[in-house]
């Protein structure tokens, strides 16, 4: 058995977050940083040079001329767009591999798809911005990539239990493990210095006990993750559905024609996502 802060320890020793992404996650919490101290952070990175470019380059900002200067593209992509697309560059790399009772790469496709969902959720039912809720749900699952790397055969056996019906995925992971993922990726995002309502999201996505507030980021999370869930973008293939609080459920059925068209537009935006933040292999 291990605490939370142990996994997070063993975790760090051996996949700690790149140190360019844990400086841009500082600078944006600096009201005095400048573009040009994220330009001078970001330029010691060629490949999220790369990423930035062909993002500010993409159809999705349509400029008319094309941007060739890291100065430039960082105007036009914004302090918290670029943020995101460090986050998603840098945690890429951790969901590797492929796994029967455990998959990461349909970690990585829950938590895309979660991370998207939360965006529209927040903007088209909420009039929010959506670039918090968007960072909120690429790096809401983060406690089970660090378990996985750490602890994978008591992660996967409680992977087992949840498919047999024992408890709740967080049930099972305190049984097998002696903590859970919202525990252990809330500690992570601390070290990593990301915003007060991101790590309240991440610890309390899983607790149907806690009384959310709506619209906050935390019940976009949830109902997020939920949606993820019934279209089956599941890390562990054949879990159950998680249940929705019933304040959000109420809330889903008073807005279900909206959320109806979130569903339909969804791979449309998923294709956006993909040209956006993907690699090219």
């Amino acid at each position: 058995m291990m605490d939370a802060k142990t996994i997070v320890r063993k975790f760090s020793d051996f996949k700690t977050l790149p140190h360019v992404a844990l400086r841009v996650a500082q600078l944006v919490n600096q009201e005095q940083a400048t573009m040009h101290d994220f330009e001078e952070v970001i330029r010691l990175d060629p490949v999220l040079v790369t990423r930035l470019l062909r993002l500010v380059n993409s159809p999705y900002f349509g400029l008319a001329r094309k941007v060739e200067s890291i100065s430039k593209a960082v105007v036009f992509c914004g302090i918290k767009q670029l943020r995101n697309l460090v986050a998603v560059e840098a945690l890429r790399s951790m969901f590797k591999g492929e796994d029967k009772r455990f998959s990461r790469e349909q970690l990585w496709l829950h938590s895309a798809t979660v991370a998207i969902l939360a965006e529209m959720i927040a903007k088209r039912i909420f009039g929010l911005a959506g670039d918090e809720a968007f960072l909120a749900g690429i790096i809401h699952d983060v406690g089970l990539v660090a378990e996985d790397q750490v602890a994978g055969e008591e992660l996967r056996l409680a992977a087992d239990d949840l498919r047999q019906g024992k408890g709740s995925l967080t049930e099972c992971e305190r049984r097998r493990l002696g903590t859970d993922h919202c525990e252990v990726g809330v500690l992570l995002a601390q070290e990593w210095k990301l915003p007060p309502e991101v790590l309240k999201a991440i610890r309390f996505h899983h607790d149907p006990e806690k009384k959310f507030a709506i619209p906050s980021l935390s019940a976009i999370i949830v109902l997020a993750d939920f949606m993820a869930f019934k279209m089956q973008h599941n890390p562990v293939p054949g879990a159950p559905v998680p249940a929705l609080p019933p304040p959000l459920a109420r809330h889903v059925k008073s807005m279900m024609v909206n959320y109806k068209i979130i569903v339909r537009d969804l791979p449309a935006e998923m294709a956006k996502a993909r040209e956006l933040y993907h690699s090219d292999d």
